[in-house]
């Protein structure tokens, strides 16, 4: 198991059971299994493929009657009384959102969602914070060489968050400093390059400039405290 899901495995909080959504390899409920998790277990993916290679690495690891394989799109098909830790990862931040919004059912104080945004983190936490969710924790995990977000949330309350929280999350709820320094420079980064050269032919400034500056400004207040 690579860094990035052993970071998403550290984080699962249950006593009731673990849905994988676009599990893949099965890795995490397959581990879960091996590690003695005496939960309900679920591997689910939209397409056959995958849930046949999570078989195998079920089955090679003996621990396929421990898990529960659904072919369906998202949480369609999750049982809601059998799960408290809905797990999705290495997927786009818009379709994470998807996901978590056509599953009503998740908005209970009792399900931790632990969601691995490849892209778009900030359409996560948004959805997240307009949705009442709490951003319980955020993590920050290195995996050849590519820093990877990893958000927990919980319904109830509300996180407030900044424009330049979304991209990068609160840097209180950030265990690892020294990441979330990189992490915060990567940002800047991306915005400096995003402002070269905004302005439209005419030299007029680009509808988005005044927002990007006030994220980059705000980056730059963050990494002087830091």
């Amino acid at each position: 198991m690579n860094r990035r899901l052993s970071a998403i495995m550290r984080l699962i909080d249950s006593q009731v059971g673990v849905i994988d959504v676009g599990t893949d390899h099965g890795y995490i409920p397959v581990a879960l299994a091996q590690q003695g998790f005496g939960g309900k277990l679920y591997a689910s993916d939209i397409h056959e493929a995958p849930l046949n290679t999570a078989r195998k690495t079920a089955a090679d690891a003996g621990v396929s009657d421990r898990i529960s394989f659904q072919r369906c799109d998202g949480l369609t098909m999750c049982p809601p009384e059998e799960v408290d830790c809905i797990v999705i990862a290495g997927m786009g931040g818009d379709m994470i959102v998807k996901i978590l919004d056509e599953a009503e059912w998740c908005m209970q104080r009792r399900y931790q969602l632990v969601l691995q945004p490849m892209t778009k983190a900030e359409v996560v936490r948004y959805w997240l914070a307009y949705n009442e969710f709490t951003i319980e924790k955020e993590c920050l995990v290195e995996d050849a060489g590519t820093l990877y977000q990893v958000i927990v949330a919980r319904f109830g309350g509300q996180t407030i968050l900044s424009d330049a929280e979304l991209f990068i999350g609160k840097q209180t709820l950030h265990e690892d400093k020294d990441l979330f320094a990189r992490f915060l420079n990567q940002t800047a980064g991306r915005f400096e390059k995003m402002l070269e050269g905004m302005s439209t032919g005419d030299g007029s400034p680009d509808g988005r400039e005044h927002l990007y500056r006030a994220i980059l400004k705000e980056l730059y207040e963050m990494r002087e405290k830091s």
